[in-house]
């Protein structure tokens, strides 16, 4: 792969979702530009590329940049096809269980651990996720989210429990005879318990999770360059982003934003919103053309699944604010 396309991942070691992708790495047995990021804001070196946006992780190929793990996998799976992400069932299957473990079972993974272990951390830290978070989890107060410790506990156990049973019929994965992305998915909030908690969590009793955990640990990383933001950046002044537009799949609704400045941001949290002109739409991601005063051209790509697209400065985000006519979408 040469510099130009070459993949520069922009993260930090501990981060869980980054977690998930470098998995997929490892499972493509890709090559990949380890760019370190700090754990919370300021980014300087990252959101020029981004436009605003500094969840992490983001993957930059060249001067396109991926954001949010949804759609650094999807475009994975466009690039290298072969192992394929939904080797056994329907690829909705492993949709669905990678949406619950993003932010069902990763919600009470962090709030156990925060729950905790919460003083242990910076207060730069707490103060940067309750901005971050617009006020979940407690507004990130350790006081307030220990009390909450039995009612997450409670729910964790719960889910824990029913991993350990799904894996119970002797299944080596969670959808098959091959890893995919529920595996990914799944494992990356067990991986931040296990990373910060190891003693918290009774995995004696759950000895199918465990060895589930050990086959996924043994898929590895890739192989892993360390590369600089210095580095990134360049790669990306120094390129050109692909082509984008309306596909005939699924676009349909918003085909009619093509060219028109547009505004994204995620609607959970971190939700800094990132403006361009719309470039591309499928029915998968949307892809905002952009223009960085050092970097030139740029197209940052965002899913569709958990973001908030609307035209710039529009009040309303894609939803129907009237009664519905004839030229309105159809779905």
């Amino acid at each position: 792969m040469s510099r130009m396309t070459a993949i520069h991942f922009h993260h930090y070691d501990r981060s869980p979702f980054s977690e998930k992708v470098r998995l997929a790495f490892g499972l493509k047995g890709l090559r990949w530009h380890s760019v370190i990021q700090p754990r919370w804001a300021p980014k300087p070196d990252l959101e020029p590329l981004t436009g605003g946006y500094r969840r992490t992780p983001v993957m930059q190929i060249g001067a396109d940049v991926y954001c949010d793990t949804r759609c650094i996998l999807a475009e994975l799976e466009r690039r290298f096809p072969e192992p394929g992400l939904n080797p056994d069932g329907p690829a909705g299957l492993g949709d669905a269980l990678e949406s619950w473990a993003d932010r069902a079972l990763f919600a009470d993974a962090l709030g156990f651990v925060f729950g905790t272990q919460g003083n242990r951390f910076p207060e730069a830290l707490h103060a940067d996720r309750a901005r971050f978070t617009a006020g979940r989890f407690n507004g990130w107060d350790p006081d307030a989210m220990r009390a909450q410790l039995p009612a997450v506990a409670a729910r964790l156990r719960r889910r824990l429990d029913r991993l350990e049973a799904l894996l119970g019929d002797g299944r080596p994965w969670l959808l098959g005879r091959a890893p995919g992305l529920a595996d990914l998915a799944v494992r990356h909030p067990l991986w931040y318990l296990r990373e910060n908690l190891p003693d918290r969590i009774d995995w004696a009793r759950r000895p199918a999770l465990v060895g589930w955990m050990e086959r996924l640990d043994a898929i590895g990383h890739g192989e892993r360059v360390e590369a600089t933001p210095a580095q990134a950046l360049l790669a990306a002044r120094d390129a050109m982003p692909i082509a984008a537009g309306a596909s005939p799949v699924g676009a349909a609704e918003l085909s009619g934003w093509i060219g028109k400045r547009v505004r994204v941001a995620a609607d959970d949290w971190g939700s800094d919103p990132v403006e361009g002109v719309l470039a591309g739409a499928d029915s998968e991601r949307v892809s905002l053309a952009r223009r960085d005063p050092q970097l030139g051209e740029l197209t940052v790509h965002f899913p569709v699944d958990g973001f908030d697209i609307r035209l710039a400065g529009q009040a309303d985000a894609v939803r129907a604010t009237s009664e519905p006519g004839a030229g309105d979408p159809a779905i």
